[in-house]
């Protein structure tokens, strides 16, 4: 009876495991479906221009606010002070003339690092779901851990775009004020914080990933055998005299 009694408490440990990784692995998805609507959302950064409304040259007319965002910024202004104000998007700007400041073309170069950053952000998170949903079907340790490190990584490039998107504007209050003028505020909007928040999420998710890939050693049973058996070392065939 004892044997039976230790296989059932084997299965049903790794059972947990297994069901433990899979409500990560839809955690995982559902983050990473929310980071791509807030890509395409303009609401990261909040900024106020100090009144009266400020003539950007940049967007040839009168603004008082804008949104800024990883992929565009969406500003609110005017022809004039006295014309009803409306919303104009338009992507960041990719390219300045050789003949710009180092400035503006410091802020360009901030920038493409923001966006490529999201891209292998987003190639890392589809690589580690891969990984994942591999190493729950497959019992060798190694694969779990594998995707812990991948899910580290992800969350590396993710807090990389983040802290640029900062730094942007950083660097733009102090050297470009013809863009963002003395006495402009801005404010850190809700996809700000839940890029924080996936942030944080990817290294929870690394976490249990690292806890569930405890190398299991002992016997052959009926509910470790599979594991064990991914788990014995490989003999590369190697003798050494």
């Amino acid at each position: 009876m004892r044997p039976t009694r230790e296989t059932s408490a084997s299965a049903a440990t790794i059972e947990q495991k297994t069901k433990i990784l899979r409500i990560t692995l839809a955690a995982t998805v559902l983050s990473f479906v929310i980071f791509l609507i807030t890509l395409t959302s303009s609401h990261w950064v909040l900024v106020t221009y100090p009144p009266p409304s400020f003539f950007s040259i940049r967007q040839n007319m009168f603004v008082n606010q804008s949104r800024y965002g990883i992929i565009w910024e969406c500003v609110k202004g005017g022809p004039n002070r006295s014309s009803v104000f409306e919303n104009k998007c338009d992507f960041h700007p990719s390219h300045v003339p050789n003949t710009s400041l180092p400035a503006e073309q410091t802020l360009i170069g901030m920038t493409r690092t923001m966006l490529s950053f999201s891209i292998i952000h987003i190639l890392l998170v589809i690589i580690t779901f891969i990984c994942g949903l591999y190493s729950i079907r497959d019992y060798r340790y190694t694969y779990k851990r594998l995707t812990g490190m991948i899910y580290i990584l992800s969350a590396a490039a993710l807090v990389v775009c983040i802290e640029v998107l900062s730094t942007i504007f950083r660097h733009s209050v102090e050297h470009l004020s013809y863009i963002y003028p003395t006495g402009t505020k801005c404010s850190y909007g809700v996809c700000y914080i839940i890029a924080w928040i996936i942030f944080i999420q990817l290294l929870g998710s690394s976490f249990i990933f690292f806890a569930c890939s405890k190398k299991r050693k002992g016997t052959f049973d009926e509910a470790t055998e599979e594991e064990a058996l991914a788990n014995r070392p490989v003999d590369l065939g190697r003798s050494f005299r």
